[in-house]
Protein backbone atom coordinates (compact mmCIF):
# COMPACT_ATOMS: atom_id res chain seq x y z
CA UNK A 1 0.00 0.00 0.00
CA UNK A 2 2.81 2.42 0.89
CA UNK A 3 4.55 1.67 -2.42
CA UNK A 4 1.27 2.29 -4.28
CA UNK A 5 0.84 5.67 -2.58
CA UNK A 6 4.46 6.60 -3.31
CA UNK A 7 4.07 5.82 -7.03
CA UNK A 8 0.75 7.70 -7.22
CA UNK A 9 2.10 10.81 -5.47
CA UNK A 10 5.19 10.79 -7.70
CA UNK A 11 2.99 10.59 -10.79
CA UNK A 12 0.90 13.53 -9.58
CA UNK A 13 3.93 15.66 -8.83
CA UNK A 14 5.80 15.02 -12.07
CA UNK A 15 2.94 15.18 -14.60
CA UNK A 16 2.55 18.95 -14.69
CA UNK A 17 1.98 19.80 -18.36
CA UNK A 18 -1.11 19.47 -20.54
CA UNK A 19 -2.68 20.80 -23.69
CA UNK A 20 -5.57 22.96 -22.55
CA UNK A 21 -8.97 24.04 -23.81
CA UNK A 22 -11.76 25.06 -21.43
CA UNK A 23 -12.14 27.64 -18.65
CA UNK A 24 -13.79 26.26 -15.50
CA UNK A 25 -11.92 23.77 -13.29
CA UNK A 26 -14.77 21.62 -11.91
CA UNK A 27 -12.58 18.98 -10.21
CA UNK A 28 -12.06 20.47 -6.76
CA UNK A 29 -11.31 17.30 -4.75
CA UNK A 30 -10.53 13.62 -5.30
CA UNK A 31 -13.52 12.45 -3.25
CA UNK A 32 -15.87 14.38 -5.53
CA UNK A 33 -14.03 13.57 -8.77
CA UNK A 34 -14.46 9.84 -8.11
CA UNK A 35 -18.22 10.33 -8.60
CA UNK A 36 -17.75 12.83 -11.47
CA UNK A 37 -18.47 15.72 -9.07
CA UNK A 38 -21.96 14.50 -8.13
CA UNK A 39 -21.32 15.78 -4.60
CA UNK A 40 -23.76 18.63 -3.85
CA UNK A 41 -26.16 16.43 -1.86
CA UNK A 42 -23.40 14.37 -0.20
CA UNK A 43 -20.80 17.03 0.73
CA UNK A 44 -19.49 15.03 3.70
CA UNK A 45 -15.84 16.11 3.97
CA UNK A 46 -13.97 19.43 4.09
CA UNK A 47 -14.24 19.88 0.32
CA UNK A 48 -17.93 20.58 0.92
CA UNK A 49 -16.67 24.19 0.96
CA UNK A 50 -16.28 23.95 -2.83
CA UNK A 51 -19.47 21.99 -3.62
CA UNK A 52 -22.00 22.76 -0.86
CA UNK A 53 -20.70 24.53 2.27
CA UNK A 54 -23.83 23.61 4.25
CA UNK A 55 -22.41 20.08 4.37
CA UNK A 56 -19.93 21.08 7.10
CA UNK A 57 -22.80 21.67 9.57
CA UNK A 58 -22.71 18.10 10.91
CA UNK A 59 -18.95 17.51 10.72
CA UNK A 60 -18.30 18.11 14.44
CA UNK A 61 -14.81 19.38 15.23
CA UNK A 62 -12.18 20.59 12.79
CA UNK A 63 -11.84 19.00 9.33
CA UNK A 64 -8.93 19.88 7.03
CA UNK A 65 -8.21 18.67 3.50
CA UNK A 66 -5.40 19.37 1.04
CA UNK A 67 -5.47 18.16 -2.53
CA UNK A 68 -3.68 18.01 -5.88
CA UNK A 69 -5.12 17.57 -9.36
CA UNK A 70 -2.96 16.90 -12.40
CA UNK A 71 -4.68 17.24 -15.80
CA UNK A 72 -3.57 16.05 -19.20
CA UNK A 73 -5.54 17.57 -22.08
CA UNK A 74 -4.95 16.90 -25.77
CA UNK A 75 -6.80 19.34 -28.03
CA UNK A 76 -6.31 20.16 -31.70
CA UNK A 77 -8.08 21.51 -34.77
CA UNK A 78 -8.24 20.08 -38.29
CA UNK A 79 -7.96 22.81 -40.91
CA UNK A 80 -7.40 22.81 -44.67
CA UNK A 81 -3.62 22.71 -44.20
CA UNK A 82 -3.62 19.78 -41.75
CA UNK A 83 -3.86 19.37 -37.95
CA UNK A 84 -2.92 22.22 -35.65
CA UNK A 85 -2.32 21.34 -31.97
CA UNK A 86 -3.24 23.60 -29.08
CA UNK A 87 0.18 24.41 -27.61
CA UNK A 88 -1.05 25.96 -24.36
CA UNK A 89 0.33 24.37 -21.20
CA UNK A 90 -1.66 23.69 -18.05
CA UNK A 91 -0.13 23.13 -14.62
CA UNK A 92 -1.02 20.93 -11.68
CA UNK A 93 -3.35 22.71 -9.24
CA UNK A 94 -3.69 22.44 -5.48
CA UNK A 95 -6.45 23.12 -2.98
CA UNK A 96 -7.00 23.49 0.76
CA UNK A 97 -10.27 23.37 2.69
CA UNK A 98 -11.10 23.62 6.39
CA UNK A 99 -14.38 23.42 8.27
CA UNK A 100 -15.00 23.91 11.99
CA UNK A 101 -18.26 22.91 13.69
CA UNK A 102 -17.96 23.37 17.49
CA UNK A 103 -19.51 20.60 19.56
CA UNK A 104 -23.06 21.42 20.76
CA UNK A 105 -23.23 24.50 18.50
CA UNK A 106 -25.61 25.03 15.60
CA UNK A 107 -23.00 27.19 13.84
CA UNK A 108 -20.08 26.17 11.65
CA UNK A 109 -17.51 28.11 9.64
CA UNK A 110 -15.45 27.09 6.63
CA UNK A 111 -12.61 28.30 4.43
CA UNK A 112 -11.40 27.17 1.03
CA UNK A 113 -8.75 28.12 -1.50
CA UNK A 114 -8.22 26.65 -4.98
CA UNK A 115 -7.91 27.66 -8.65
CA UNK A 116 -11.44 27.84 -10.07
CA UNK A 117 -10.93 29.06 -13.66
CA UNK A 118 -8.02 28.64 -16.04
CA UNK A 119 -7.34 29.30 -19.74
CA UNK A 120 -4.08 28.22 -21.38
CA UNK A 121 -4.54 28.28 -25.16
CA UNK A 122 -2.10 28.88 -28.01
CA UNK A 123 -3.26 28.11 -31.56
CA UNK A 124 -0.48 29.70 -33.64
CA UNK A 125 0.35 26.45 -35.46
CA UNK A 126 -3.18 26.36 -36.87
CA UNK A 127 -3.99 30.05 -37.39
CA UNK A 128 -0.68 31.92 -37.21
CA UNK A 129 0.46 34.63 -34.83
CA UNK A 130 -2.85 36.50 -35.18
CA UNK A 131 -4.51 33.78 -33.05
CA UNK A 132 -2.21 34.70 -30.18
CA UNK A 133 -1.82 33.03 -26.81
CA UNK A 134 -4.10 33.39 -23.82
CA UNK A 135 -3.20 32.58 -20.22
CA UNK A 136 -5.72 33.41 -17.51
CA UNK A 137 -5.73 31.92 -14.00
CA UNK A 138 -8.38 32.78 -11.41
CA UNK A 139 -7.73 31.54 -7.88
CA UNK A 140 -10.72 31.45 -5.56
CA UNK A 141 -10.87 31.95 -1.80
CA UNK A 142 -14.14 31.51 0.08
CA UNK A 143 -15.34 32.05 3.65
CA UNK A 144 -18.63 30.56 4.85
CA UNK A 145 -20.93 30.70 7.84
CA UNK A 146 -23.33 27.76 8.17
CA UNK A 147 -26.29 27.34 10.52
CA UNK A 148 -27.91 23.97 11.30
CA UNK A 149 -31.60 24.74 11.80
CA UNK A 150 -32.05 21.20 13.11
CA UNK A 151 -30.48 17.76 12.62
CA UNK A 152 -31.90 17.56 9.10
CA UNK A 153 -31.59 21.05 7.59
CA UNK A 154 -28.63 23.45 7.30
CA UNK A 155 -28.19 26.68 5.38
CA UNK A 156 -25.12 28.78 4.63
CA UNK A 157 -23.95 32.11 3.28
CA UNK A 158 -20.47 32.85 2.01
CA UNK A 159 -18.23 35.33 0.28
CA UNK A 160 -15.97 34.74 -2.73
CA UNK A 161 -12.65 36.45 -3.39
CA UNK A 162 -11.11 36.07 -6.86
CA UNK A 163 -7.42 36.62 -7.58
CA UNK A 164 -6.80 36.88 -11.31
CA UNK A 165 -3.66 36.85 -13.47
CA UNK A 166 -3.81 37.35 -17.24
CA UNK A 167 -1.22 37.25 -20.04
CA UNK A 168 -2.60 37.75 -23.58
CA UNK A 169 -0.72 38.15 -26.85
CA UNK A 170 -2.13 38.71 -30.32
CA UNK A 171 0.12 39.45 -33.27
CA UNK A 172 2.69 41.94 -32.00
CA UNK A 173 0.50 43.14 -29.11
CA UNK A 174 0.75 41.96 -25.52
CA UNK A 175 -1.21 42.50 -22.31
CA UNK A 176 -0.20 41.43 -18.81
CA UNK A 177 -2.11 42.34 -15.67
CA UNK A 178 -3.77 41.17 -12.46
CA UNK A 179 -6.80 41.86 -10.28
CA UNK A 180 -6.67 41.09 -6.56
CA UNK A 181 -9.94 42.80 -5.57
CA UNK A 182 -12.93 41.07 -7.17
CA UNK A 183 -15.63 39.72 -4.88
CA UNK A 184 -18.87 37.77 -5.09
CA UNK A 185 -21.15 35.69 -2.92
CA UNK A 186 -22.95 32.38 -2.63
CA UNK A 187 -25.68 30.61 -0.68
CA UNK A 188 -26.13 26.91 0.10
CA UNK A 189 -28.55 24.40 1.59
CA UNK A 190 -28.41 20.75 2.64
CA UNK A 191 -31.58 18.93 3.62
CA UNK A 192 -32.02 15.36 4.86
CA UNK A 193 -35.69 15.38 3.97
CA UNK A 194 -36.36 11.65 4.53
CA UNK A 195 -34.46 8.72 6.07
CA UNK A 196 -31.63 7.72 3.69
CA UNK A 197 -32.36 10.74 1.44
CA UNK A 198 -30.55 14.06 1.17
CA UNK A 199 -30.69 17.05 -1.14
CA UNK A 200 -28.34 19.95 -1.76
CA UNK A 201 -28.46 23.35 -3.41
CA UNK A 202 -25.68 25.82 -4.22
CA UNK A 203 -26.08 29.27 -5.82
CA UNK A 204 -23.06 31.39 -6.74
CA UNK A 205 -23.12 34.90 -8.18
CA UNK A 206 -20.63 35.93 -10.84
CA UNK A 207 -18.12 38.71 -10.36
CA UNK A 208 -16.69 41.37 -12.65
CA UNK A 209 -12.95 41.11 -13.20
CA UNK A 210 -11.11 44.31 -14.15
CA UNK A 211 -7.38 44.81 -14.58
CA UNK A 212 -4.89 47.27 -16.01
CA UNK A 213 -1.73 46.62 -17.97
CA UNK A 214 1.06 48.77 -19.36
CA UNK A 215 0.12 52.12 -20.95
CA UNK A 216 -3.29 51.94 -19.23
CA UNK A 217 -4.47 48.98 -21.30
CA UNK A 218 -7.63 47.47 -19.82
CA UNK A 219 -9.16 43.98 -19.68
CA UNK A 220 -12.60 43.41 -18.12
CA UNK A 221 -14.96 40.45 -18.19
CA UNK A 222 -17.77 38.86 -16.17
CA UNK A 223 -17.59 35.48 -14.45
CA UNK A 224 -20.77 33.41 -14.82
CA UNK A 225 -23.53 32.86 -12.26
CA UNK A 226 -24.06 29.20 -11.31
CA UNK A 227 -26.79 27.06 -9.75
CA UNK A 228 -26.09 23.47 -8.64
CA UNK A 229 -28.63 21.03 -7.19
CA UNK A 230 -28.46 17.37 -6.26
CA UNK A 231 -30.29 14.49 -4.62
CA UNK A 232 -28.78 11.37 -3.03
CA UNK A 233 -30.16 8.10 -1.66
CA UNK A 234 -28.49 5.49 0.55
CA UNK A 235 -29.25 1.78 0.18
CA UNK A 236 -28.65 -0.52 3.16
CA UNK A 237 -26.01 1.90 4.54
CA UNK A 238 -23.58 0.51 1.93
CA UNK A 239 -24.52 2.03 -1.42
CA UNK A 240 -25.16 5.66 -2.25
CA UNK A 241 -26.47 7.01 -5.56
CA UNK A 242 -26.45 10.71 -6.33
CA UNK A 243 -27.64 12.75 -9.30
CA UNK A 244 -26.72 16.43 -9.70
CA UNK A 245 -27.43 19.15 -12.24
CA UNK A 246 -25.61 22.45 -12.79
CA UNK A 247 -26.59 25.53 -14.80
CA UNK A 248 -23.91 28.07 -15.76
CA UNK A 249 -24.63 31.48 -17.26
CA UNK A 250 -21.77 31.63 -19.77
CA UNK A 251 -23.69 34.12 -21.93
CA UNK A 252 -22.64 36.85 -19.46
CA UNK A 253 -19.02 36.41 -20.65
CA UNK A 254 -19.17 38.55 -23.79
CA UNK A 255 -15.50 38.89 -24.72
CA UNK A 256 -11.86 39.04 -23.68
CA UNK A 257 -11.20 42.36 -25.42
CA UNK A 258 -8.19 44.43 -24.43
CA UNK A 259 -8.69 48.16 -24.87
CA UNK A 260 -5.97 50.83 -25.05
CA UNK A 261 -2.71 51.21 -26.92
CA UNK A 262 -2.24 47.43 -27.35
CA UNK A 263 -5.87 46.69 -28.18
CA UNK A 264 -6.82 43.06 -28.80
CA UNK A 265 -10.16 41.80 -30.09
CA UNK A 266 -11.43 38.52 -28.63
CA UNK A 267 -15.24 38.38 -29.12
CA UNK A 268 -16.99 35.34 -27.69
CA UNK A 269 -20.22 33.67 -28.74
CA UNK A 270 -21.21 31.58 -25.72
CA UNK A 271 -24.44 30.00 -24.55
CA UNK A 272 -25.67 29.07 -21.10
CA UNK A 273 -24.98 25.42 -20.28
CA UNK A 274 -26.34 22.50 -18.28
CA UNK A 275 -24.29 19.68 -16.81
CA UNK A 276 -25.58 16.38 -15.41
CA UNK A 277 -23.50 14.32 -12.98
CA UNK A 278 -24.27 10.94 -11.43
CA UNK A 279 -22.20 8.85 -9.05
CA UNK A 280 -22.27 5.56 -7.15
CA UNK A 281 -20.37 5.05 -3.87
CA UNK A 282 -19.83 1.67 -2.22
CA UNK A 283 -18.75 1.64 1.42
CA UNK A 284 -16.76 -1.56 1.58
CA UNK A 285 -15.97 -1.19 5.26
CA UNK A 286 -16.04 1.76 7.70
CA UNK A 287 -14.14 4.73 6.21
CA UNK A 288 -13.31 2.81 3.02
CA UNK A 289 -15.15 3.68 -0.19
CA UNK A 290 -15.03 2.86 -3.88
CA UNK A 291 -16.60 5.27 -6.38
CA UNK A 292 -17.66 5.42 -10.00
CA UNK A 293 -19.25 8.30 -11.87
CA UNK A 294 -20.43 9.72 -15.18
CA UNK A 295 -21.05 13.32 -16.22
CA UNK A 296 -22.28 15.09 -19.32
CA UNK A 297 -21.00 18.66 -19.63
CA UNK A 298 -22.58 20.84 -22.30
CA UNK A 299 -20.07 23.00 -24.18
CA UNK A 300 -20.48 26.78 -24.05
CA UNK A 301 -19.19 27.55 -27.56
CA UNK A 302 -21.62 28.09 -30.40
CA UNK A 303 -20.57 26.78 -33.82
CA UNK A 304 -21.08 30.21 -35.41
CA UNK A 305 -18.57 32.71 -34.08
CA UNK A 306 -16.49 29.95 -32.46
CA UNK A 307 -13.41 31.42 -30.75
CA UNK A 308 -10.77 28.83 -29.75
CA UNK A 309 -9.73 31.11 -26.89
CA UNK A 310 -12.65 29.33 -25.15
CA UNK A 311 -12.49 25.93 -26.85
CA UNK A 312 -15.26 24.41 -24.75
CA UNK A 313 -17.11 21.47 -26.34
CA UNK A 314 -19.71 18.92 -25.18
CA UNK A 315 -17.96 16.39 -22.94
CA UNK A 316 -18.65 12.91 -21.54
CA UNK A 317 -16.69 12.12 -18.37
CA UNK A 318 -16.16 8.71 -16.75
CA UNK A 319 -14.42 8.49 -13.39
CA UNK A 320 -13.17 6.05 -10.78
CA UNK A 321 -12.11 6.69 -7.21
CA UNK A 322 -11.29 5.14 -3.86
CA UNK A 323 -10.75 6.38 -0.33
CA UNK A 324 -9.61 4.95 2.97
CA UNK A 325 -7.90 5.63 6.28
CA UNK A 326 -4.15 5.22 6.63
CA UNK A 327 -1.62 6.39 9.26
CA UNK A 328 -4.25 8.45 11.05
CA UNK A 329 -5.42 10.31 7.93
CA UNK A 330 -7.92 9.75 5.14
CA UNK A 331 -6.66 9.43 1.55
CA UNK A 332 -8.75 9.75 -1.61
CA UNK A 333 -7.56 8.95 -5.13
CA UNK A 334 -9.46 9.51 -8.36
CA UNK A 335 -9.01 9.31 -12.12
CA UNK A 336 -11.27 10.63 -14.86
CA UNK A 337 -11.30 10.51 -18.64
CA UNK A 338 -13.38 12.98 -20.64
CA UNK A 339 -14.24 12.51 -24.30
CA UNK A 340 -15.33 15.72 -26.03
CA UNK A 341 -17.43 15.42 -29.15
CA UNK A 342 -15.92 17.02 -32.25
CA UNK A 343 -17.14 20.51 -33.10
CA UNK A 344 -17.03 21.92 -36.62
CA UNK A 345 -16.78 25.69 -36.43
CA UNK A 346 -17.31 28.34 -39.08
CA UNK A 347 -15.96 31.86 -39.40
CA UNK A 348 -12.49 33.22 -38.67
CA UNK A 349 -11.36 30.10 -36.81
CA UNK A 350 -13.09 27.54 -39.00
CA UNK A 351 -12.11 23.92 -38.51
CA UNK A 352 -13.02 20.69 -36.74
CA UNK A 353 -12.01 20.75 -33.08
CA UNK A 354 -11.05 17.60 -31.18
CA UNK A 355 -10.47 17.33 -27.43
CA UNK A 356 -9.62 14.68 -24.79
CA UNK A 357 -8.90 15.15 -21.09
CA UNK A 358 -7.52 13.03 -18.25
CA UNK A 359 -7.24 14.07 -14.59
CA UNK A 360 -5.48 12.39 -11.69
CA UNK A 361 -6.38 13.69 -8.22
CA UNK A 362 -5.23 13.05 -4.66
CA UNK A 363 -6.76 14.44 -1.47
CA UNK A 364 -5.55 13.97 2.10
CA UNK A 365 -7.91 14.73 4.98
CA UNK A 366 -7.57 14.94 8.74
CA UNK A 367 -10.34 15.29 11.32
CA UNK A 368 -9.72 16.74 14.78
CA UNK A 369 -12.43 16.23 17.41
Amino acid sequence: MKRFLSITISMLLTSTTAYAGGFELPNQSASALGVSNAFVATANDASAIAYNPSGIAWQSGLSVQVGLATPYRDSSVKVAGGIGPNMGTEAMVGSIYAGWAPLDSAWAVGFGFSPLYQINNEWSQAFGAAAGATKVTIDHASLDAVYAINSDLAVGLGGDWYLTRADLTQGGKAFKGHDWASFGGHASLKWKFMPAWSAGLMLRSGSKISMSGAANDQLSFKLPDQVSAGIAHDFADVWRVEVDAKWTRWSSLKNFNVTGVSAQSNPLSLKDTFSIMTGLTWTWRPNTQFRIGYAYDQGANKAAGFNPLMADQDGHQASLGAGGDLIGMHFDLAYSYTYFTKRTATGTFAGTYRDRRQVFALSVSKHFD
